[in-house]
C-alpha cells in the first residue's frame, strides 16, 4: 500500500472509531449537532480526495442520507463510506454498500420488561431496511425488496413505510398470504422460490428412488406417464416449433436441408 494511501487508511480508521460505538451503533452523543457531523463528513471527503478516491466522494455528494435531519442517519451513512473507503484502499473497489446498524443501547429503559429490548432492536432494523428501500426507489429502482419479515404486522409496516411497490419473497420465515391478503396489504410482486425448489428436488428424488429400486426401465415408465402431463410434449413446450417456424421464415432453403434425415424432434411429424 503506497504511503499516501496508508496514511489515509489510518485516518479513516480513526474516524470510524470516533463515529461508532463499540457495538457498531452511531456515536450520536459525541456530536453536539448536525454541524459537528457535517464537519466530520468534510474531513472524510478531504482525506478521500487526497487519497485518489474521487469516485467515492462523488457518491457521497449525491447521497440523500447526508441531508437527513438526523445525526444518526448521517453518521451511519458516513460509517458506510468509511468502510467502503477501507475496501477501496485494499482492492480499488469504490462502490458503497449499505449496512444495517444495531440500535442504541436502551437496556436501562427496557430492562423492566422481559423481551422489550429484542422488540426495540427488531423495530430499529425494520426502520433501517425501509429507509434503505426508499433510497433505492428514489434512485430509480422499480421495486423495493425488504428481506426476511417474520410477521404479518411487520409486512404491514413495510408496505406502509416503503414509498413505492414492494417485492415480497414468500418463503422461509416469512408469513404466507392468500392473493386477497396480498392485495389488501399492498404487495406488488410476490415470488415463492422455496416451494418451486422443493417441488423440483422432490420429483428428482422420487425418480432416483424408482431407478434404484426398479432398475433402468423405471425411466421408460416415467416417460410414458410424463406424456400424459400438460407439459408432456416437452419440445413444443420449450419452443422448438417456433424456432423451426422462424428458421423457415428467415433462413435460405439450403440451410434447412440439415433436417432432412434428422431422427430428432420435428414439428408436425408424429
Amino acid at each position: 500500500m503506497p504511503a499516501g494511501t496508508a496514511a489515509a487508511n489510518k485516518l479513516i480508521r480513526q474516524v470510524l472509531g470516533e463515529i461508532q460505538e463499540g457495538s457498531g451503533a452511531a456515536a450520536t452523543e459525541r456530536f453536539s449537532g448536525l454541524r459537528a457531523v457535517d464537519a466530520k463528513v468534510r474531513e472524510v471527503k478531504l482525506v478521500l480526495t487526497e487519497a485518489g478516491a474521487q469516485p467515492l466522494v462523488a457518491e457521497m455528494e449525491k447521497d440523500p442520507d447526508f441531508s437527513a435531519n438526523s445525526r444518526r442517519v448521517r453518521l451511519e451513512a458516513l460509517a458506510n463510506y468509511c468502510a467502503t473507503a477501507l475496501r477501496f484502499f485494499e482492492t480499488g473497489t469504490a462502490k458503497p454498500v449499505k449496512r444495517l446498524f444495531t440500535g442504541p443501547d436502551l437496556r436501562r429503559l427496557t430492562a423492566p420488561l422481559d423481551g422489550l429490548e429484542e422488540v426495540v432492536q427488531q423495530r430499529w432494523l425494520e426502520a433501517q431496511r425501509c429507509q434503505h428501500a426508499n433510497a433505492y426507489l428514489a434512485a430509480g429502482a422499480d421495486l423495493a425488496f425488504v428481506e426476511g419479515p417474520t410477521s404479518v404486522e411487520e409486512v404491514r409496516r413495510i408496505c406502509k413505510e416503503v414509498k413505492g411497490p414492494v417485492f415480497y419473497n414468500q418463503t422461509g420465515v416469512s408469513p404466507r398470504f392468500s392473493l386477497a391478503e396480498m392485495q389488501e396489504l399492498g404487495l406488488a410482486v410476490t415470488i415463492i422460490p422455496g416451494a418451486t425448489f422443493r417441488a423440483t428436488i422432490e420429483a428428482v428424488y422420487d425418480l432416483a428412488v424408482a431407478l434404484r429400486d426398479e432398475g433402468p426401465l423405471a425411466e421408460a415408465r416415467f416417460i410414458e406417464r410424463f406424456k400424459q402431463h400438460p407439459l408432456g410434449d416437452l419440445h413444443t413446450f420449450a419452443g422448438f416449433d417456433r424456432i423451426r417456424a422462424w428458421e423457415e421464415q428467415y433462413l435460405p432453403p439450403e440451410e434447412l436441408e440439415k433436417y432432412a434425415d434428422s431422427v430428432g424432434h420435428q414439428p408436425g411429424r408424429t
